[in-house]
C-alpha cells in the first residue's frame, strides 16, 4: 500500500540510526468468540504480530477462552469490569473508572474482574489494566499493584513511565477508528501518519523514547478497508529489519521480588 510509504520511510530512519522501532498491538472490547475476534486471531498468527486482547470480564462468555488460549500470539488482559459508564450527565466523556462512585466499590469490581480473568485464562493473563474509554482517575493508580496489575494502558504519549510504585504506563497512540465520525476507519494515510508521529517523536527525543508505539484496534467496528490496512501495517512492521512487534516479555516491565 503506497499510503504506508511514510511509515516505511520512518522505520528506515530508525535503521539508519542503528535503532529498532518497537511497536505493540492492543485490541479492545473482547466479549465473545465472534467472527471479528476469530479473524483477528488468525491475522495475528499469520503475521506473527502478538495481539494484546482487552477482555471485558463481566461481559465475556466462557467460550471466548478456548480460541484465545489456542492462539500462541494472543495475550489476554483486563478491560475494566463491565464497560459501564458511571459518570453523571454533566461530565464530559464516559467513565467506568472515574471517582464518580466510592473508591472501594471500583476496586472491588476490578478485583472481581481479575478473578474472572484468572478463571478464564489462568496464567496467560497479562497483568495490565486497560480502562474503558481510556479514562481512569489517577487516584486509583496506587491501588492497582495490590490487585495484581503491573501496567495501566490508556491513550496518548505518556508523561512518565512509572505512575505509582510498582505501576508503569504503556499507552496506545494510533486508534484506527474515528469514534466521533460514525465509528468509521480513519484511512490508511492517517494510520501511517499517526504511527509516524509517535515514532518520529520518540526518535528525536520529543517524547519518551522507551515507550513502544501502540496500535489500537476495535475489530468489531472495522470495515474491510480497515482490515486490509491493519494487515498491511502488521506485515510492514514484521518484515522491516529495523522494527518489531512486541510480545508480553518484550512489552511488560520486569519486576524484582521484594
Amino acid at each position: 500500500m503506497n499510503e504506508l510509504d511514510p511509515l516505511r520511510r520512518e522505520l528506515d530512519l530508525w535503521g539508519e540510526a542503528g535503532r529498532t522501532a518497537t511497536l505493540w498491538w492492543r485490541d479492545d472490547d473482547a466479549e465473545a468468540p465472534d467472527a471479528p475476534i476469530l479473524r483477528m486471531l488468525a491475522l495475528s498468527e499469520a503475521t506473527g504480530a502478538p495481539v494484546f486482547i482487552a477482555t471485558v470480564p463481566d461481559r465475556a462468555v466462557d467460550a471466548l477462552a478456548e480460541p484465545l488460549l489456542a492462539c500462541a500470539t494472543a495475550i489476554p488482559l483486563q478491560h475494566g469490569f463491565a464497560h459501564a459508564d458511571h459518570s453523571p450527565g454533566d461530565v464530559k466523556g464516559k467513565w467506568e473508572l472515574g471517582l464518580h462512585r466510592p473508591l472501594d466499590v471500583i476496586l472491588d469490581e476490578l478485583r472481581q474482574g481479575a478473578a474472572r480473568m484468572a478463571t478464564m485464562y489462568g496464567d496467560r493473563v497479562c497483568p495490565m489494566l486497560a480502562p474503558p474509554w481510556n479514562r481512569i482517575a489517577p487516584e486509583l493508580f496506587p491501588h492497582l499493584p495490590e490487585l495484581g496489575f503491573d501496567v495501566v494502558s490508556v491513550f496518548a504519549p505518556r508523561a512518565s513511565r512509572t505512575v505509582a510504585p510498582g505501576l508503569d504506563m504503556i499507552n496506545g497512540h494510533c486508534d484506527l477508528i474515528a469514534w466521533k465520525r460514525g465509528r468509521t476507519f480513519i484511512g490508511p494515510e492517517k494510520t501511517a501518519a499517526r504511527l509516524v508521529e509517535h515514532l518520529a517523536a520518540r526518535r528525536t527525543g520529543e517524547v519518551d523514547a522507551d515507550e513502544p508505539t501502540g496500535l489500537l484496534t476495535h475489530v468489531w467496528a472495522q470495515d474491510e478497508a480497515c482490515w486490509e490496512a491493519l494487515e498491511a501495517v502488521l506485515r510492514l512492521v514484521a518484515d522491516h529489519p529495523a522494527a518489531c512487534w512486541l510480545d508480553r516479555a518484550g512489552l511488560m516491565p520486569e519486576r524484582t521480588a521484594a
